[in-house]
């Protein structure tokens, strides 16, 4: 907390756009290692994407021997689509809200609330480590679920799972802003988890929930994952486009209007 009171200093001293620019840093890469700082000692956190590697791991092994060694796709894709939406979801909402309820509980970042920090400043700071790290997991699910790599579209994959998994850190966010404290953040987490998570898994059992899912941006990621068990070459239409931006831009909007009308001062 010193160093982010002498990165604050630093810049209201400096009066060129270049100071004020490393200024901006300094505080930008403070909050950054606060966020880091907290997601890291909190050992339930950490563990989440261990379990989702893990879960997506063991099914495999299992059904591998269920069907004789080799997994036919629609499993190969069950085991994806599991991985990642709870990767997305769980962790997305969970870290990122948890650990700013933490925060607004122990009052850890009111410094920063004093010390002329933007929305938007703090918002690339609180999303960096956990979005890699969603990043990452995706990644690691997709290698071990057994889909061959050479029919993986690597840049679609990674602009949805980019948007995705950014869309689910603010949503995360907006979590942690309206909850007291850690544990009304994971009761306030479970509608989302409800409706992101659980209605594209079971999307292929009901045509409603089908339907629904193509309006929700896990959906999207779903119906990626769908296209690369079964071996098809995926399209984006622009109905995902419009879902992956427009709810994209709608949380961002949210997370900045809760910021700047309540943010840390709601207790």
């Amino acid at each position: 907390m010193n160093s982010l009171n002498g990165n604050v200093q630093t810049m209201e001293m400096g009066g060129c756009p270049s100071a004020q620019r490393a200024g901006n840093l300094h505080k930008l890469a403070a909050v950054a290692r606060i966020k880091w700082l907290c997601i890291s000692r909190n050992a339930m956190i950490m563990i989440g994407p261990v379990l989702v590697i893990g879960m997506v791991y063991v099914c495999k092994i299992l059904y591998g021997i269920n069907s004789g060694g080799t997994l036919v796709p629609f499993l190969r894709g069950v085991l994806l689509n599991i991985g990642i939406t709870m990767n997305i979801c769980a962790e997305g909402f969970i870290m990122v809200g948890t650990s700013i309820a933490e925060e607004k509980e122990s009052h850890t970042l009111r410094v920063l609330m004093t010390s002329s920090i933007t929305g938007m400043q703090y918002f690339i700071g609180s999303i960096l480590f956990p979005f890699v790290m969603l990043m990452a997991v995706n990644y690691i699910v997709l290698f071990i679920s057994g889909i061959p790599m050479d029919i993986v579209p690597w840049i679609p994959f990674f602009f949805v799972s980019m948007v995705v998994s950014l869309t689910s850190c603010v949503l995360g966010m907006i979590v942690g802003i309206c909850a007291k404290n850690q544990m009304n953040a994971n009761l306030i987490s479970y509608p989302f988890l409800m409706v992101f998570m659980m209605v594209p898994i079971f999307g292929n059992m009901s045509e409603a929930l089908h339907k629904i899912s193509g309006f929700l941006f896990t959906g999207v990621m779903t119906g990626m994952t769908e296209c690369l068990a079964a071996g098809e070459t995926y399209v984006m239409s622009p109905l995902d486009m419009a879902v992956l931006f427009g709810e994209l831009l709608i949380s961002v909007l949210v997370f900045l209007v809760l910021y700047k009308r309540n943010g840390y001062e709601k207790d």
